[in-house]
């Protein structure tokens, strides 16, 4: 995905500002915006208590407050939790933002009928940025928690997070149920890493890189089998950043083995002109960096994890924005999928392609596969019963959409890069597969993330989280 345009940054304001007055209109929203005499030891008032504002003064007279909460992630056994401590509002060059200030932590958790959570996880180190993994929890059993920065209570403050029945506003969440059966493969998956990208919001030249540093090194402590990196793998197209994704990536394991590359359409720019791109798909001719390390312009690749096919589609085109898949590209890709069509696989494509992704992405429909190569692309998926889900990239949002042909999961996964920075886990088992969204651990990535929540005048988030539901959810299906 390119930069944010002034249409994107009117339509992000848009769905921002009419989902706040969604969300403040509605009376669970309002009865616990304005609670009324919570009593601390009801967990239930506690919950409601969650969005009263709670204000520190500090040495400074600065205002500060633990705010941006999120239930990062849910699988069966864990959930993750995100919050920020912030300072008082400062203006920069990207637009306002609030700096984060060093605080300690405490996150109260128990089951939703046991009583008030008691604590499970509490650190004296101060830090701004704050994500707890708790583990060791029961599949499919309801829960109540409380973050803290210090005395304060931490609420949510993206309308993604406050909308009625969010476990951000209610304080409670549902672990996903088990999945079923004996494994078969652990694929971790991110895109959009954008390496060699400059962002001023983090103040830091290489953040790009050291974020895609964290995130393998996570990848590889989960005990993913394979790592798919799903497009915009470089920001310009250099051979110079083209050399250090594969470096960085190396630290995953062998290319084809333990890592794959997908191409997106910045792989295609014109060499470091990232600015350069034109809907029509015509232009000079560009050197393909990309193709020198990895798979050649409009060729698919094949790899595999376990027993599980990995199938990688190139989407781009030279001088285009939106997505492309080219006569011989599809020839390959329908006999590929013939010549064993039970075979369990995951598709990874840089531009989604359902036309629920083309109607509801800022781009609009232009900035997605056309609309009869993705029906075609569709078919020739829903015919392969072993095809199970198709993972794209390019918005930087993470949405699970839904199949305009067939049953296959079409889904659009967070970036590496920028807000909120993370990885996927595929967990595929014979009874069915759990994806799970994971924020990048390392505290310099984290760190790096909350500087990027302030862009586009701090809506970005407001696209780019997606609900719970997106980032982490179970299917139940036979695989085998």
């Amino acid at each position: 995905m390119s930069s944010l345009s002034a249409r994107a940054l009117r339509s992000v304001a848009t769905v921002a500002a009419g989902g706040l007055v969604l969300a403040r209109s509605s009376p669970e929203v309002a009865r616990q915006r304005r609670p009324t005499d919570p009593d601390p030891g009801d967990p239930g008032d506690a919950a409601a208590a969650l969005v009263a504002e709670e204000v520190l003064h500090g040495a400074a007279g600065a205002a500060t407050h633990a705010a941006d909460l999120e239930v990062t992630t849910v699988t069966d056994t864990t959930v993750a939790l995100t919050w920020t401590t912030y300072g008082g509002a400062v203006r920069t060059p990207y637009g306002p933002a609030r700096p984060a200030v060093a605080a300690p932590e405490t996150v109260l958790l128990g089951p939703a009928d046991a009583g008030p959570p008691p604590v499970v996880h509490h650190d004296d180190r101060p830090r701004g940025v704050h994500h707890v993994v708790i583990g060791g929890l029961e599949p499919g059993r309801e829960y109540r928690f409380e973050c803290r920065s210090g005395p304060l209570r931490a609420t949510a403050s993206l309308v993604a997070t406050r909308r009625p029945g969010s476990p951000e506003l209610t304080g409670r969440f549902r672990t996903l149920d088990a999945p079923t059966g004996p494994r078969l493969a652990r694929i971790a998956i991110t895109n959009d890493t954008h390496i060699g990208k400059r962002v001023r919001a983090t103040g830091v030249p290489d953040a790009p890189e050291r974020q895609l540093a964290g995130l393998v090194a996570d990848a590889r402590a989960a005990g993913a089998d394979a790592l798919v990196v799903n497009g915009d793998c470089t920001d310009a197209n250099t051979p110079a950043q083209v050399e250090r994704f594969r470096r960085i990536m190396n630290g995953a394991g062998r290319l084809g083995r333990d890592w794959f590359a997908v191409r997106g359409n910045h792989d295609n720019h014109p060499q470091g002109r990232p600015g350069r791109r034109r809907r029509g798909g015509a232009g000079e001719p560009i050197p393909d960096h990309f193709g020198a390390h990895f798979t050649a312009r409009q060729r698919h690749f094949t790899g595999a994890a376990g027993p599980v096919r990995i199938l990688g589609v190139d989407t781009s085109l030279p001088h285009l924005e939106g997505g492309h898949i080219g006569e011989a590209q599809f020839a390959a890709i329908g006999a590929e999928l013939a010549a064993d069509p039970e075979r369990p696989t995951v598709v990874f494509g840089h531009h989604p392609v359902t036309s629920c992704a083309g109607a509801s992405n800022i781009g609009g429909p232009g900035f997605i596969l056309p609309r009869a190569q993705s029906l075609r692309l569709q078919r020739m998926l829903a015919g392969a019963p072993g095809a199970l889900a198709m993972f794209a990239g390019h918005t930087h949002r993470t949405r699970r959409g839904g199949a305009d042909i067939g049953g296959v999961d079409y889904c659009e996964r967070g970036a590496a890069f920028g807000h909120p920075v993370g990885w996927t886990m595929l967990d595929i088992r014979a009874g069915g597969y759990l994806v799970s969204f994971h924020r990048t651990a390392d505290p310099g990535c984290l760190e790096l993330s909350a500087r990027t929540r302030w862009s586009v005048f701090g809506m970005g988030p407001e696209y780019l989280l997606g609900g719970l539901a997106d980032r982490n959810y179970l299917v139940r299906r036979p695989i085998g």
